[in-house]
């Protein structure tokens, strides 16, 4: 399958910045937790038993899914840890993930430290328990993991020395593991009095009297020294156990919901049952735990798997709070913490990725027509595209960003990857069997474009709804999605309902007259989240027409480019046609600037701009471009301008500096010879004093 071998390729490059140097060549690590890890995101290391010994098929599958998605939704991102043919993976993709747990079980090897050098040397599958999972997380930088429960001291273990793995991993491995403590099946209080020697760090959470839970229960009526009531203690705990350095883990007991514990008496005769089969059939070693649990879900009919099920799922919610708490910087006032909060926000990108070759007319000898004749021009090769420019911009102005886009696996996609940012390729799908887009743009003497001709296929078939699924952490993460028509009405429809899961606003690029209107032919439950749109007069013709059904008169809406009066009621009477059903408008006016239609609460909290609810009644202003001097090209200022807004946008800015902000960048933008200028300000605090000063002097009305 041709998705799967694209999902891959990108593991080929190697992360070589974690904390411990470059990895071993065995570890591959999934581009999405190399750039989380990267930029500092919260991650949640998850172990692979639970798909390859703990749970009978098919719930091993849909438990390991929900437990991802349940990390997810708590605001950070999984790291699901296995072993597939000898390499080891890092964050295993869906299909990965469903692939191991289709092995046969007895081609598969539940991995602990030892078993590892043999694994990966003959090739074997494998997954791997909490000791592995707390080893490999370690070694990539990850310092949070979610699990079931930890083994620990085997009944009758001061005879057999049946001593778990997990418990000196601890001892030894600074990584802080969520659990419902100790499996009921062991001996608990030997296993607390083992993890002390080891110099655990051992807390119970969400349980004032400090009872420490065993796995089905939620009291094994042992005690532990600590208690944490809040996800902001735990965090806290956390942070000072990292900062001291002890080179020893830690240990957070999460008890069961109340809902699926268990009945401690019908639990602990199940245990003494399975127990005696084991003996009966024999079982040693590595293998007596996967055989006990089995041998209790049996004796339970059941109940105990459901009860498993649930607590890896809540166990793996608080681990991705956890996790997101301790990344959340600490504010020193009120008035930081926006700031602050939209600086570590990586809005998403999803839209095109165009290698531009231009074509500058400078002949004064005779105008540019489309007449068969050769014209000598000036040529350029760029990085293009709206999607990707905008991308860019924000990367630039904004600081971060995530980029869904598409390019060939050929030379001209290598050409592209070297014009772009190596932070902005971490999701990009690499098509072997699409060709990289390719556009040429004819501009003429005065630097107006007037042809494009270009090949855009692969961004409406490579970038599809199977794979904006897989990419759904993305969303999660996000303050805001912001989306170009260049791909399906497929691909649209899915991140309008990844929008609406997690209730995000969505910004749409309409890029083009003749598709412009493609959303909108979607249900209104799912256009709904697109909360901004910024179209040219013959775009929001286009949208119009598609969302009211009617159709517009062009001789009504084109006056000449220089009546600007007319320009501004033709463009005034179309947005009022549609202006319900959006939060912000921003009709761009070529030279003579914009027209924004926004929502009026927005005049006293901008936030309102982001917002999912029915937009209030509308104020329109006209807001008229600064002059540029020094003009370059004109074919990256519109994807500028969006950068520049949202930027400031995301920021918390007023309106009015949101507008400005996108001038000002729009205007670095005309002055380059690339779509996007190879540097926009020298730092944050320019690009705010370059749009403040811009506010100052900005001519703007309110149009009636």
């Amino acid at each position: 399958m041709w998705l799967r071998r694209l999902l891959d390729l990108p593991r080929l490059v190697r992360h070589a910045h974690y904390q411990h140097g470059l990895l071993p060549r065995q570890i591959m690590v999934h581009p999405d937790i190399q750039a989380a890890l990267k930029h500092n995101q919260p991650i949640v290391a998850l172990e692979s038993t639970i798909i390859t010994h703990g749970m009978p098929m098919p719930q091993n599958v849909e438990t390991a899914l929900q437990v991802e998605e349940e990390v997810r939704q708590a605001g950070a991102i999984p790291a699901t840890i296995g072993i597939l043919d000898g390499c080891i993976r890092v964050g295993l993709t869906g299909e990965e993930l469903k692939e191991l747990a289709r092995k046969p079980r007895e081609e598969v090897i539940k991995c602990s430290r030892r078993d590892l050098p043999y694994v990966v040397a003959s090739r074997k599958s494998g997954g791997t328990t909490v000791a592995a999972t707390m080893l490999l997380a370690h070694q990539v930088g990850i310092d949070v993991f979610a699990t079931g429960g930890i083994g620990g001291v085997h009944r009758e273990g001061h005879i057999t020395m049946d001593v778990s793995a997990d418990l000196v991993e601890l001892g030894r491995t600074p990584v802080a593991v969520i659990c419902s403590g100790i499996k009921s099946i062991l001996d608990i209080p030997r296993t607390l009095e083992y993890l002390e020697t080891q110099g655990v760090c051992v807390a119970s959470f969400e349980s004032p009297q400090r009872m420490f839970p065993d796995f089905f229960t939620r009291d094994s009526q042992c005690q532990v020294p600590y208690n944490l009531n809040t996800i902001q203690e735990a965090a806290k705990l956390l942070r000072s156990w990292k900062e001291l350095n002890l080179k020893s883990g830690a240990l957070i007991g999460v008890p069961i919901p109340h809902k699926f514990a268990a009945n401690k008496k019908e639990i602990d005769q199940a245990i003494i049952d399975a127990n005696q089969k084991a003996l009966e059939n024999g079982i040693k070693g590595k293998d007596v735990t996967p055989f006990l649990l089995k041998a209790i879900t049996e004796i339970t009919k059941g109940r105990s798997l459901e009860s498993n099920m649930a607590l890896i799922r809540n166990n793996a919610r608080v681990a991705g709070q956890i996790a997101k708490e301790m990344k959340t910087p600490k504010q020193e006032s009120f008035s930081s913490s926006s700031s602050a909060k939209s600086s570590v926000a990586s809005p998403l990108v999803i839209g095109a990725s165009i290698l531009d070759l231009s074509f500058q007319y400078k002949s004064s000898d005779r105008e540019l027509n489309l007449d068969g004749g050769t014209y000598k021009a000036t040529s350029q090769l760029t990085a293009g595209g709206v999607g990707r420019n905008i991308a860019e911009g924000l990367y630039k102005l904004h600081g971060q960003v995530n980029l869904i886009s598409a390019i060939g696996r050929d030379k001209l996609g290598q050409s592209l990857c070297q014009l772009m940012p190596k932070e902005m390729q971490n999701h990009l799908i690499l098509d072997e069997n699409q060709a990289t887009s390719l556009c040429s743009l004819v501009f003429d003497k005065s630097g107006d474009c007037k042809l494009i001709l270009g090949n855009m296929d692969i961004h409406s078939i490579s970038i599809n709804p199977e794979l904006l699924l897989q990419q759904s952490q993305l969303f999660a993460q996000a303050p805001l999605v912001i989306m170009d028509s260049n791909i399906s009405v497929e691909s649209m429809e899915t991140v309008l309902r990844l929008a609406a899961k997690y209730n995000l606003p969505v910004f749409f690029e309409p890029t083009d007259m003749f598709i412009a209107g493609k959303p909108f032919t979607l249900s209104p439950q799912l256009t709904q989240h697109i909360r901004l749109i910024k179209p040219n007069l013959k775009e929001l013709q286009t949208i119009v027409e598609t969302i009211t059904g009617e159709k517009v008169s062009p001789s009504a809406t084109l006056p000449a480019a220089n009546e600007r009066s007319q320009l501004l009621s033709a463009t005034k009477e179309l947005v009022k046609k549609i202006d319900r059903h959006f939060n912000c408008i921003i009709s761009t006016l070529g030279d003579h600037g914009v027209l924004l239609s926004y929502r009026s609460d927005a005049s006293q909290n901008v936030e309102a701009l982001l917002d999912v609810s029915p937009p209030a009644k509308h104020i329109t202003r006209f807001f008229e471009a600064p002059l540029v001097e020094n003009i370059r090209n004109v074919s990256g200022a519109g994807d500028s301008f969006c950068a520049g807004f949202i930027t400031s946008l995301l920021r918390r800015h007023k309106v009015e500096e949101c507008v400005a902000a996108g001038f000002v960048a729009a205007g670095r933008a005309l002055q380059s010879d690339s779509a996007v200028p190879e540097t926009y300000f020298k730092c944050p605090e320019e690009f705010e004093l370059r749009y403040k000063e811009t506010l100052k002097t900005l001519q703007r009305q309110t149009i009636g």
